[in-house]
C-alpha cells in the first residue's frame, strides 16, 4: 500500500539549497548594473569583467551579535559579499561589495606564513600599492599597526561539499573618484587537508560597493 501510494503522489519534495540574504544560494546567480563603474573605469584598479555570474560556492561568517557575513563565490575571479544584522531581509542589509582577485599565493611553511599575517606585514594604517596610497578600513583611527582580523568562514558548494576557511583579513579604501570608495582586501587564508595538515594562501582582491537596486538574482 505505501508504495502504492508514493507511485501516485511521487517522491517526497527534496529541500532546496539554503537560502540567504536576497534569496542568494549556491545555484543561484545574479547580474549587476555595471554602468556607474565603466563611467569611472579610468579612475578605478579593478576591471569588473562582465553583468552576469554564477555562483559556485557560498561562506558564511557568524560575526556575533546577530551579525552575519555572506560570500558569494562566482565561477569566476569574483565574490559577491553582504553584511548583514538582525536577520536576512532586504531591510537587514548594511553593505553589498564585489570583489574581483587581483592576485594569490600559496605559502609554504609555518613561518612565512606568521610572517605574513603579521601586523607589520598586513596591517599598516596607511598602505602604497599600485602607485595609491590606501587607507586602513578596520580600527581606522588606531596608531600604528594592528593585527589582521580572524574570522572563521564555513563554505558549500552546490555538490554539498563543506568545509571550513580560517581568514586572517585586512581591509583597506582609496576614494577613486567623488564619492567613489574602491577596496582593496588582504587576506590569508589557513584550511586543513585530509590529513590535518594546514594549508596556507595569501591573496589580494579589489572591490567596489554594489547598490541594492543594481542587484537582481537569478535562480
Amino acid at each position: 500500500m505505501l508504495g502504492l501510494f508514493k507511485n501516485l503522489f511521487g517522491k517526497p519534495a527534496q529541500p532546496g539549497p539554503a537560502r540567504g540574504p536576497l534569496g542568494l544560494h549556491v545555484n543561484a546567480g545574479f547580474t549587476l548594473d555595471v554602468m556607474m563603474f565603466r563611467l569611472c573605469a579610468d579612475q578605478l584598479l579593478v576591471e569588473l569583467p562582465g553583468e552576469e555570474y554564477t555562483i559556485g560556492a557560498c561562506g558564511t561568517f557568524d560575526l556575533g551579535a546577530g551579525c552575519t557575513l555572506y560570500r558569494y563565490y562566482t565561477t569566476g575571479d569574483e565574490f559577491l559579499q553582504i553584511s548583514t544584522s538582525g536577520g536576512q531581509g532586504a531591510e537587514n542589509i548594511d553593505d553589498i561589495k564585489l570583489f574581483v582577485y587581483e592576485d594569490s599565493d600559496g605559502i609554504s611553511g609555518q613561518k612565512a606564513w606568521l610572517e605574513r599575517i603579521s601586523a607589520k606585514s598586513m596591517g599598516a594604517r596607511r598602505l602604497q600599492w599600485a602607485d595609491h596610497c590606501w587607507q586602513r578600513v578596520f580600527n581606522e583611527e588606531e596608531a600604528g599597526n594592528i593585527e589582521p582580523i580572524y574570522t572563521l568562514e564555513k563554505v558549500e558548494n552546490p555538490a554539498g561539499a563543506r568545509w571550513e576557511i580560517h581568514n586572517f583579513m585586512m581591509a583597506y579604501q582609496r576614494e577613486a573618484a567623488d564619492g567613489l570608495y574602491e577596496y582593496l582586501l588582504l587576506n590569508g587564508e589557513e584550511t586543513f587537508n585530509d590529513r590535518n595538515q594546514p594549508e596556507w594562501l595569501f591573496s589580494r582582491a579589489l572591490g567596489v560597493d554594489i547598490p541594492l537596486t543594481s542587484l537582481s538574482v537569478i535562480g
